[in-house]
């Protein structure tokens, strides 16, 4: 953690704190996108948002992981061909983060390298069918809409999609700090078009990502994570997501060098089409954003400093994309 000179006035702070996050909320409000494939995709609501973001404090092997619990709804979906009227989902996650920073002196920052290992605790949907495409018409031998009125749904667990970081750089700047870092998503998790509990979505995607944090001097931080993903085609279903375009933002009080306070928010937009075979739904649009409060405290542990952070966000708006509530828990260490 850097450390902090004297603090500003108290209602200096109030006043700044007050101004951005208005900024802040206005800035989530939902813009219209096309929807990914089963309303889902490998950015994970919220998930990128974090209490000094853009901050690499020393090189080391730093180790992360979150347990969250998202629980959402969806108005429809289409999966493995078919359309659902309703989703609602309940999810546990743990992921493990491992990276390791060197201090590099002649790019006058730090680089780097990670992976992550995302664990689905239990997943459980339920949905209400409303149309299979995969019915053919006995007339035209074509795929149509076939109206049906059962459901579906289940539990599963197990490894999810494996993400390889390749590039972690990171430059502190004052005030100001940054990192680059691309992230790769590997198809690694089960699944079977068939079912609703897939643990994976069976393409790749590649996300580019650049993180700023600004900490001021009284002890205002305003973080942001804009990333932008490009996907493959699921080769199962004929269908290629379209990319998308997503931001996680902090903005916190830091009372001392342990403790912090603030809000965290996301948005997410999709830039281009969906398309393949598999799209049959056309270009229904989509869009959400969510926000809510988040808390740091970083203790000592055995001649360590032991982060924990906890943060819940609750959906504000989400149209044919999933909306609701996700719980973190978190602890982050340096080796």
């Amino acid at each position: 953690m850097p450390t902090f000179p004297n603090a500003a006035g108290r209602l200096h702070v109030a006043r700044l704190l007050l101004a951005l996050a208005v900024w802040a909320v206005c800035a989530a409000a939902p813009a219209p996108a096309r929807a990914a494939e089963g309303g889902v995709s490998h950015y994970i609501l919220g998930a990128y948002g974090d209490f000094l973001m853009g901050y690499i404090p020393a090189g080391g092997f730093y180790v992360r992981n979150d347990t969250f619990y998202q629980s959402a709804h969806m108005d429809k979906s289409l999966k493995g061909g078919r359309a659902y009227a309703g989703v609602d989902s309940t999810m546990a996650m743990n992921l493990t983060k491992l990276s390791y920073l060197f201090d590099v002196p002649a790019m006058g920052g730090f680089l780097g390298v990670g992976v992550g290992v995302p664990i689905i605790l239990n997943e459980h949907i339920t949905g209400d069918l409303a149309a299979d495409w995969n019915h053919k018409s006995r007339t035209t031998g074509l795929e149509t809409p076939h109206h049906l009125a059962y459901g579906g749904g289940g539990d599963r667990g197990g490894l999810s999609d494996i993400f390889l970081m390749p590039l972690i750089a990171g430059w502190n700047f004052g005030e100001c700090h940054l990192v680059v870092s691309p992230i790769i998503f590997l198809p690694t998790g089960y699944y079977n078009p068939k079912k609703l509990t897939n643990l994976g979505m069976n393409y790749a995607s590649f996300d580019g990502n650049v993180a700023f944090t600004w900490l001021s001097k009284s002890k205002i931080e305003f973080s942001v994570n804009a990333g932008y993903m490009i996907n493959t085609e699921n080769q199962t279903t004929s269908y290629l997501t379209g990319n998308q375009i997503h931001a996680d933002w902090t903005l916190a009080y830091h009372f001392n060098e342990r403790l912090a306070l603030g809000a965290v928010g996301y948005l997410f937009a999709q830039t281009t089409p969906d398309s393949g075979s598999g799209a049959k739904m056309g270009s229904f649009l989509s869009s959400g954003t969510g926000i809510g409060p988040a808390i740091t405290y970083t203790v000592p542990v055995a001649g360590k400093e032991l982060m924990l952070v906890t943060k819940w966000l609750h959906g504000l708006g989400a149209s044919n994309s999933p909306i609701g509530d996700t719980v973190y828990a978190s602890f982050a260490i340096k080796f």
